[in-house]
């Protein structure tokens, strides 16, 4: 029998726009997942999440992994990939299968044949399954959202919520990685990451928002009933905040960004109004004047935007009453008051998140930027314990149900 060694590793990549991060965890047979390297890269090459200059982005990626081993002390030789770009979308499919037993109480065989009719929906041409996560099982119409096997009933139904992508961005950064010797153990959505690294199993099961503000796209995942039920992406972030300053400003985008981050916040309060600040040059003299009340007011359309057009998602699908509370992550989740505009929005208490039931430096866990990166370790300390289980259990690995997000591939 195959057995597992006393510690094992993961490492999590996260190839951003604005910045790549390497991290490396030893998972202990417990399941606690301590972070021993870190690394990290500024970004270059990348545009809205998607590779779009693979020998700049190649050498991004290796400096960040080279660090993490460094600190690590430990050679690399897979990693799980966070993926995003607006190529990626979601959808939900449903599948149904009749009870042909005789007593008509459902086995093991039942689920696999409800699960497979559900997932023979049609990818587009070009397209590759990323995720597939199990939402629900209805039996006979009522909703069961633990494992119907055992009970009784005529016709049981699933319904499935699916991550895809195209293969061709997803691919470009698997084939850097096998010129550095390196294998993608898995793909893992950047906002599926995210819920994963934030949320608490409370807020999962009670319903929660999670949004990723990151520099080239904002991703955001949707938790009801412990699971993901929706997701998505959209082409716009942290950069578009500067771009719209560097407009509105009539200033350059190094300028513009350096104004965000010294007199930025995403709503006008009454005290920015009217004020002005100057702006010193390298010898001293003045250089410009800034006002800052027009400065906060362009960052707060954007901002509201991308808020408004989620809450219309959420709308859409009918999640409004699902979800009771939001929690913002990455780099854009720094600007100050966003959680009142929030807030303001989506008209649900937001709050600021930091990683759940993770050990290592502070200055990384409780890093909002870093969330995506952590949840991909998250995600390997998962894999490691269906495959410790699977082992143990001398079951499939497939035939069981997987994880605390019931990720099925």
């Amino acid at each position: 029998m195959w057995m597992f060694k006393q510690d094992s590793f993961v490492t999590a990549l996260e190839i951003g726009t604005s910045k790549v991060v390497a991290i490396i965890a030893e998972v202990n047979e417990s399941e606690a997942i301590n972070i021993v390297g870190f690394g990290e890269a500024k970004s270059h090459g990348v545009l809205k999440g998607e590779i779009i200059d693979s020998k700049v982005a190649y050498e991004d990626i290796r400096k960040a992994i080279r660090e993490a081993e460094d600190r690590a002390d430990r050679e690399v030789h897979q990693v799980y990939l966070g993926v995003t770009g607006q190529h990626i979308t979601s959808n939900n499919y449903t599948g149904s299968h009749a009870i042909a037993s005789s007593d008509r109480f459902i086995s093991e065989e039942d689920v696999d044949d409800v699960m497979s009719n559900a997932r023979r929906f049609n990818l587009n041409h070009g397209q590759h399954m990323i995720h597939v996560i199990r939402q629900q099982f209805k039996v006979d119409g009522r909703t069961v959202h633990q494992s119907p096997i055992g009970m009784a009933g005529s016709d049981l139904a699933v319904v499935l919520h699916a991550v895809q992508g195209y293969k061709e961005p997803l691919q470009r950064p698997v084939q850097l990685l096998r010129k550095m010797k390196l294998e993608a153990e898995n793909l893992v959505f950047n906002g599926l990451a995210s819920a994963l690294s934030v949320l608490s199993p409370a807020q999962k099961a009670e319903g929660a928002l999670v949004i990723d503000l990151g520099a080239g796209t904002t991703e955001y995942a949707a938790c009801s009933k412990g699971v993901v039920c929706h997701s998505g992406v959209l082409a716009v972030g942290g950069d578009h905040v500067t771009e719209d300053l560097s407009i509105g400003l009539e200033c350059p985008f190094t300028r513009a960004e350096d104004l965000k981050i010294k007199f930025g916040s995403a709503v006008v309060s009454e005290s920015a109004r009217g004020q002005v600040r100057e702006l010193v040059n390298e010898v001293g003299l003045t250089d410009r004047r800034v006002n800052v009340e027009s400065l906060r007011r362009i960052m707060s359309e954007r901002l509201k935007e991308i808020f408004a057009i989620i809450a219309a998602e959420l709308d859409r699908c009918d999640m409004t009453d699902m979800v009771h509370s939001v929690v913002l992550c990455g780099g854009g989740s720094s600007t100050p008051e966003i959680c009142t505009l929030a807030s303001k929005v989506l008209e649900l208490p937001v709050q600021i998140g930091a990683g759940v039931n993770l050990h290592g430096p502070s200055s990384i866990i409780e890093r909002p930027e870093y969330a995506t990166a952590l949840g991909l370790l998250k995600f390997g300390s998962f894999d490691l314990a269906r495959q410790r289980e699977s082992a143990a259990s001398r079951i499939p690995l497939k035939d069981r149900i997987k994880s605390l997000l019931r990720i099925e591939s």
